[in-house]
C-alpha cells in the first residue's frame, strides 16, 4: 500500500506542482484579458495569467527533470525508462493538463457564480487531476505508467493532499484563505 501511495505521488509530480508555480511566478496580464460574460462575470478572473501559465507549465517539466535525474543517481526507474525526450512530452502534457484542468474549473465557477477564492468542493481537488491524464492519456507510455490502481489512488489521495497542502500553505502566510 505504501509502494503504491509513494508511486502515485511521484508519477502526479509534474502535474501537481504547476499550480504552485503559477502562484508563484504569475501575475501580470489575465488570460481572459478582463473580458466579461454579458451577465458581467469576468470568464476567468484576475487569478489566471499568461505569465502565470507559461511559468507553471515550465514548473512542472522542471519537477520532471528533477524527477528524471533523482531516478537515475539513485539508480531507480520509473520516468527514467523512456528516453529523455519522450519524458519531456509526457510531463510537458501532465503540467499542461493540470494547468488547463485549472482553468476550466475557473470558468466553471465564475459561471455558476463562484467568486476568486472560493472553495468549490471536487472541482478544485480534482479538475486539474482529470485534465492531466486525459491530456497524458495520449502519451504511448501513459497505460504502463498510469495503471488503473495508479490513476484510482491518485483520484482518492489527491482531494486529501489538496486540503492538507492548502491549510499549510495558510498557516505559512502564502495563501489567504485555507482552500
Amino acid at each position: 500500500m505504501i509502494e503504491l501511495l509513494t508511486l502515485t505521488i511521484w508519477l502526479l509530480l509534474p502535474s501537481y506542482t504547476p499550480n504552485n508555480f503559477a502562484v508563484i511566478f504569475g501575475g501580470g496580464t489575465p488570460i481572459d484579458m478582463g473580458k466579461k460574460f454579458r451577465d458581467g462575470r469576468r470568464i476567468l478572473g484576475d487569478g489566471k495569467t499568461f505569465r502565470g501559465f507559461l511559468f507553471g507549465v515550465l514548473g512542472g517539466v522542471f519537477t520532471g527533470i528533477i524527477q528524471y535525474g533523482v531516478e537515475n543517481i539513485f539508480g531507480f526507474s520509473i520516468f527514467s525508462t523512456l528516453p529523455l525526450p519522450s519524458f519531456l512530452i509526457l510531463s510537458s502534457l501532465l503540467s499542461f493538463g493540470a494547468l488547463t484542468g485549472d482553468i476550466f474549473g475557473s470558468f466553471v465557477k465564475r459561471r455558476v457564480g463562484f467568486e476568486r477564492g472560493r472553495s468549490f468542493p471536487v472541482l478544485d481537488q480534482l479538475g486539474f487531476l482529470v485534465f492531466a491524464f486525459l491530456f497524458a492519456s495520449i502519451h504511448p507510455a501513459f497505460g504502463t505508467l498510469y495503471t488503473p490502481d495508479v490513476i484510482l489512488t491518485g483520484i482518492i489521495i489527491t482531494p486529501i493532499l489538496h486540503v492538507v497542502t492548502n491549510i499549510i500553505a495558510y498557516k505559512l502566510g502564502l495563501k489567504e484563505v485555507p482552500w
